[in-house]
C-alpha cells in the first residue's frame, strides 16, 4: 500500500509538468525511487530478520528481534540499510521508467491499458532491473548476514563470525570468494584468476526468475484493481 501510494503521488505530480501528462522517463525513475524509499523504511528489519531466520536461527520474529537488539543494538536491524537502499532504489527506477515506457509505446493514443500491455510490460521491467541489480542485491545479503554461521555448523545459537564489514569489504569478498579458474601453473603454485563478473552477477538466473513472475503479477493486479476502482467512481 505504501509502495503504490508512494508511486500514484508522484507520478501524479512529475505527469502534471508535462504538457502531453505523460509520466517521462525522469519522472517514472523519480516514481519508482520515492516508492522504494517509502517501502524500505517499513521492510528492512523485517528482511534483515528473515535472512537470519533463513540461516537456521532464532524460534520466530520476536525472538529474533529480541536477540538481535540485546546482542548487537537496534542498529542491527537496519544494518543494511544503507545497501538496501541503494540495491532497491536503482532496481525501482529502472522496474517503474521501463515499465511505463513500454505501457506508453506498446497503448495506442485515446485507448486504456489491456491486461495483455500491462502484463508484458512489468515483466519487461521486473527482468531488466532484476538483472541489472544483481551485484547490488548480493552487496546487501553479505552485509544482512556476514556475521553468522549456518546453524548447522555452530549449534543452536547463533555465533559471530567477524565485525561488520562495509560496502567495499563486502564488494572485496564477494570477488575473492568466486570460484577461480586455472590458467596454468607457475612452480609449485598456479595462476589464478578470479571473474568478476561471474562473481558479481552470480546468482542472477535465479533472481531473474523470480522476479519476473512476480513483478508482472504484482503490477498487474494492481492496475486491474485500480481500473475497476475507477469504473466505480
Amino acid at each position: 500500500a505504501l509502495y503504490f501510494s508512494s508511486y500514484e503521488i508522484t507520478k501524479e505530480h512529475f505527469s502534471s509538468l508535462s504538457p502531453t501528462h505523460e509520466l517521462s522517463c525522469y519522472g517514472g525513475m523519480a516514481s519508482g525511487a520515492a516508492a522504494t524509499f517509502g517501502h524500505d523504511c517499513v521492510m528492512t528489519p523485517l528482511d534483515t530478520i528473515k535472512q537470519r531466520l533463513q540461516l537456521g536461527h532464532y524460534n520466530g520474529i520476536s525472538h529474533a528481534m529480541k536477540s538481535m537488539i540485546q546482542s548487537e543494538g537496534v542498529s542491527s536491524l537496519f544494518r543494511s540499510f544503507p545497501v538496501t537502499l541503494l540495491t532497491n532504489v536503482p532496481y525501482g527506477m529502472i522496474m517503474v521508467s521501463t515499465n511505463e515506457f513500454l505501457k506508453q509505446k506498446w497503448t495506442d493514443p485515446g485507448k486504456s491499458l489491456d491486461l495483455q500491455t500491462c502484463l508484458l510490460a512489468s515483466s519487461v521491467g521486473g527482468m531488466v532491473a532484476a538483472a541489472a541489480t544483481t551485484p547490488l542485491d548480493q552487496l546487501k545479503t553479505f552485509l544482512q548476514t556476514q556475521q553468522l554461521q549456518p546453524a548447522c555448523e555452530q549449534g543452536t545459537c547463533p555465533k559471530m563470525v567477524g565485525k561488520p564489514k562495509g560496502l567495499k569489504e563486502a564488494m572485496q569478498f564477494i570477488v575473492r570468494n568466486t570460484h577461480s579458474v586455472s590458467v596454468g601453473n607457475i612452480e609449485k603454485g598456479g595462476y589464478y584468476y578470479y571473474s568478476v563478473m561471474r562473481g558479481l552477477f552470480r546468482g542472477m538466473v535465479p533472481r531473474v526468475v523470480t522476479h519476473t513472475p512476480a513483478v508482472a503479477i504484482s503490477w498487474t493486479t494492481y492496475e486491474t484493481a485500480k481500473q475497476w476502482l475507477m469504473n466505480i467512481e
